[in-house]
């Protein structure tokens, strides 16, 4: 099994890039299953019924998420409904979506679920003890792919090794940033710190430089706008032995692609 998974959508650019190059990854590589972190689809503020189905739409098959999947009201009773979105496993329990998401594809099957670090970031339970419940409830003849969104390395780092040989990848998100340590661990699952993300690099992690120098020159609120400049994908391959659920292996991608 071959799973693409994009590193966080930002807004309209990282959305085109996506649509306008999915058919070919797809074709390329021989992806059985495409997945994105989409926390950041709607001008990099949340998700939008209208934006997480345009992926849809265009091949995405399920979608992660982060501490900012709620940031638009207008979206909730949308994030409560559409099955293919996770929602941070180990928030509370009645936080609007899903906890998990199961995929199935030409008699191959797939589990989702996101979780959020506890350091640096926004308050949420732990994720060990998430992880754990969840774990010993689920049916665990299907693989597993764990999207972290957390801003410590160490953090994540540390979860890997706490779920090696249970989840078939452990792929950190968040912080914008792609990183150069994919593996597979002892135990078989696939890591990486950070996927990075799909959308404009020439920008502070997706915003426009000019307004993210003057907010930190002057501590002046001042409203974000997007970045179109740079635009670059972000994302990496998983390959997984279904008859053992292990990852065999993991290939980053970071190709610049004009939109």
């Amino acid at each position: 099994m071959r799973i693409l998974f994009f590193g966080d959508v930002f807004g309209k650019p990282g959305r085109q890039l996506v649509i306008g190059n999915l058919p070919a990854l797809i074709n390329k590589h021989e992806v059985d299953f495409v997945l994105a972190n989409c926390e950041n689809l709607a001008d990099g503020r949340g998700v939008t019924e209208k934006t997480l189905k345009q992926l849809i739409r265009f091949g995405v098959d399920g979608f992660t998420s982060g501490n900012h999947l709620w940031d638009r009201e207008e979206s909730f009773a949308f994030i409560a409904e559409e099955p293919k979105l996770t929602k941070p496993l180990n928030f509370p329990k009645k936080a609007l979506g899903n906890r998990s998401y199961i995929m199935e594809k030409n008699g191959k099957k797939l589990e989702i679920i996101t979780l959020c670090g506890q350091v640096y970031m926004p308050p949420a339970n732990s994720p060990f003890e998430a992880f754990d419940e969840f774990w010993e409830s689920r049916d665990q003849s299907i693989p597993l792919l764990v999207d972290f969104h957390g801003e410590s390395t160490a953090e994540k780092r540390a979860f890997a090794w706490y779920v090696d040989e249970r989840a078939s990848a452990l792929l950190g998100t968040h912080t914008h940033v792609q990183t150069a340590d994919e593996e597979i661990l002892p135990g078989g699952t696939a890591y990486i710190t950070d996927v990075g993300m799909t959308g404009g690099h020439d920008s502070v992690i997706g915003v426009k430089k000019d307004i993210i120098l003057q907010k930190m020159t002057t501590a002046m609120p001042i409203r974000y706008e997007t970045s179109y400049r740079g635009t670059r994908i972000n994302a990496v391959l998983v390959d997984i032995d279904e008859t053992t659920n292990r990852a065999t292996s993991i290939t980053r991608i970071n190709t610049p692609i004009e939109v």
